[in-house]
């Protein structure tokens, strides 16, 4: 006998709702109201007004009135300036920041900073992604920097400072240096024909001279091979930095294969070979030595290039050097070998990688993919604002989840994509937030609190 199922009998069919109109002030950026008080109520707040230029207009925003209403774009998601307007539509954005400028004003605002306003800026992010880390990761805290640059493929041909790269895009291009948890130290703004490496000592020197700990604590930098130039290289060192930068072909060390004798075989991790016994798959075989280079900048000067040799795999990613049987991938060193093993030396630059993250980060999740205004000047503040608003989500994100902290896309939808009912009276405002979202919330921002010393008045009304 065939027995039917309940979907035999009866088809399934979603459950019928019925929809109403409201007018009561809903918000679907719930969250957003605590994290502006949060970074308002901050002692950084008080240095960033001092970067904002002074308003001349008749404008009736302020300054920091309309760095504030940028900032909140950067965090709620916005794509461009046009995308700012739409705060009208949000009772609660609006309530918050009393008042939405035009895209426009905007704009006005973004040329209104000096050179002096970009360069207390730039200080200021800074010292900003500095005392993060030093909060989340305690004083003694030892900074890898990792630096590169990147293009930004535009489509106005008004807009200063575009110019053609090696690959035939036409854009701007920029220099920026992040830390190993993802704080944002600088960005430089410059044409697209710039070369990668170009004013990165002077960068390098400024971001470490203004580190408060840089003559207590040993801090490190990685870079790619377009950094393996002496006047970086220099810099770097001078500010008693140490660390790796790709080699290339004019360090001369693909020649000298031949002269390389020390290869000892790479230590796999129990972890990695019980990983690929389960799979079914072979470790490849790969062994590790070096050669020692002396630059013709420095003559009597030695520095190590570590070597790491690996069979030929068609299928694999290519490398800066193949030969016979095998290739090869160099790595200057300019924290020596020891105590190190030159293992360790590979395994510390290979960390580097993670710096393609956070440039895809702020292109994809801050709108640095493209840039809003003709003037150059203006772009790079544009820039600047939404790395000060990258470092502070990211703070957020590593006292939520300091294992593996999550990216602006998803610790929107947990902290700023939350549902709520704004209620007037009495001359005050108040959210209604669903438990389960403001007990989430308001904890975040508790342990973000009291990362302060002394801990802060926080208001999450």
């Amino acid at each position: 006998m065939k027995y039917q199922s309940k979907w035999d009998k009866k088809s399934w069919s979603p459950k019928k709702i019925v929809y109403e109109a409201t007018d009561e002030k809903l918000t679907a950026g719930a969250g957003l109201g605590p994290l502006i008080d949060a970074f308002v109520e901050s002692a950084e707040f008080v240095e960033f007004k001092k970067c904002l230029p002074k308003r001349i207009s008749n404008s009736s925003y302020s300054s920091e009135h309309l760095a504030l209403i940028l900032l909140a774009g950067f965090w709620y998601g916005a794509d461009c300036l046009d995308d700012l307007e739409d705060f009208e539509e949000d009772p609660a954005v609006e309530g918050k920041l009393g008042g939405l400028a035009t895209s426009k004003t905007i704009a006005n605002f973004l040329r209104d900073f000096s050179n002096e306003n970009i360069e207390e800026l730039r200080k200021f992010l800074t010292a900003q992604a500095f005392r993060y880390r030093e909060r989340i990761s305690g004083k003694d805290c030892s900074i890898t920097f990792d630096l590169d640059s990147t293009f930004h493929e535009q489509c106005s041909v008004k807009m200063e400072g575009l110019a053609m790269n090696r690959e035939g895009r036409f854009g701007l291009d920029s220099l920026l240096t992040i830390d190993d948890r993802g704080f944002a130290y600088d960005m430089d703004l410059r044409s697209g024909a710039t070369f990668s490496s170009e004013n990165s000592d002077a960068m390098i020197l400024r971001v470490v001279g203004d580190i408060p700990n840089r003559t207590e604590v040993q801090h490190y930098f990685r870079a790619d091979s377009a950094f393996a130039r002496e006047d970086f290289i220099r810099a770097a060192q001078s500010r008693s930095l140490k660390g790796t930068v790709t080699a290339h072909g004019n360090c001369r060390w693909e020649s000298h294969i031949d002269e390389v004798t020390n290869w000892t075989p790479w230590i796999y991790t129990e972890e990695e070979i019980k990983k690929a016994e389960k799979s079914g798959r072979r470790l490849p075989e790969v062994s590790v030595g070096y050669w020692m280079y002396e630059p013709t900048w420095a003559p009597g000067v030695k520095y190590p290039i570590v070597i790491k040799r690996s069979l030929k795999d068609e299928s694999g990613q290519t490398t800066l050097f193949v030969e016979d049987q095998y290739k090869y991938w160099g790595v200057l060193s300019l924290r020596g070998l020891y105590p190190q093993t030159p293992q360790e030396i590979l395994e510390f630059h290979q960390g580097r990688g993670n710096m393609e993250n956070f440039i895809r980060e702020g292109k994809i999740n801050y709108d640095l993919k493209h840039f809003p205004c003709q003037s150059l000047k203006a772009n790079h503040v544009y820039g600047l604002l939404a790395l000060v608003a990258h470092n502070f989500l990211r703070a957020l994100a590593i006292v939520m989840r300091p294992d593996k902290p999550h990216f602006a896309k998803k610790l929107r939808k947990r902290l700023i994509h939350i549902p709520g009912r704004l209620v007037s009276g009495s001359g005050y405002l108040r959210m209604k937030i669903p438990t389960k979202f403001f007990k989430e919330v308001t904890e975040i921002l508790k342990r973000w609190s009291e990362t302060f010393n002394p801990i802060p008045h926080l208001s999450t009304a």
